[in-house]
């Protein structure tokens, strides 16, 4: 006879995963890797452990590794994008991206892109019409006049920004590094409001 406790029958069902949920997990993750490490060092497993679900989910919800970095991208300048309006002065465009900087730790994403780090030139290009839409485009809009003169101003003063948001979280300028975000955004308005007709 044997003396062994019979096997419980299980009443756990496998839990129905949420789809919208495992979908953003995997999307937050690789835009905090992707800021973190840039793309080509991080794997699309790094991404699945970090989000806590299986990363082949990535080819269900993106298509790859490239479909989900442009996610991140799209994802990154959504904010932008939604305060247009606001971004067509420099001390806001400032603020917004000075604050996206100390959250995020990091250039993130949409800015490692633009200094070329990305082999990808689908993703390069992605980025590069992204920043164009949601940083460039409200200040040439706003300055009117010579379209050509008023992009190139914009591109130096966003260019210079983007810089900013590769130097700052590393201490290399201490100064900048120490700098309250205010502080920043005044030094900005001072040095580009008058480059942007402000």
């Amino acid at each position: 006879m044997n003396s062994s406790a019979p096997e419980r029958p299980t009443t756990d069902r496998p839990r129905r995963r949420d789809a919208a949920a495992s979908r953003k997990a995997l999307l937050d993750a690789a835009r905090a890797l992707f800021g973190e490490r840039g793309y080509d060092r991080t794997t699309l497993r790094d991404i699945g452990d970090r989000a806590g679900v299986d990363a082949a989910l990535v080819a269900r919800y993106y298509g790859n590794k490239a479909g989900l970095y442009l996610a991140a991208i799209e994802e990154d300048t959504q904010d932008a994008v939604s305060a247009r309006r606001d971004l067509a002065r420099i001390g806001a465009l400032a603020d917004f991206l000075v604050a996206r900087i100390d959250d995020m730790g990091g250039p993130g994403a949409i800015f490692r892109a633009a200094l070329g780090e990305e082999g990808d030139e689908a993703v390069r290009a992605e980025a590069s019409a992204a920043v164009r839409r949601a940083m460039i485009d409200p200040v040439v809009e706003r300055m009117g006049g010579d379209e050509v003169d008023a992009r190139r101003r914009a591109e130096l003063a966003v260019a210079s920004l983007i810089g900013l948001a590769v130097i700052r979280p590393t201490g290399f300028f201490p100064e900048l590094t120490a700098s309250t975000r205010d502080q920043l955004v005044g030094l900005i308005e001072e040095a580009f409001g008058p480059l942007l007709g402000e």
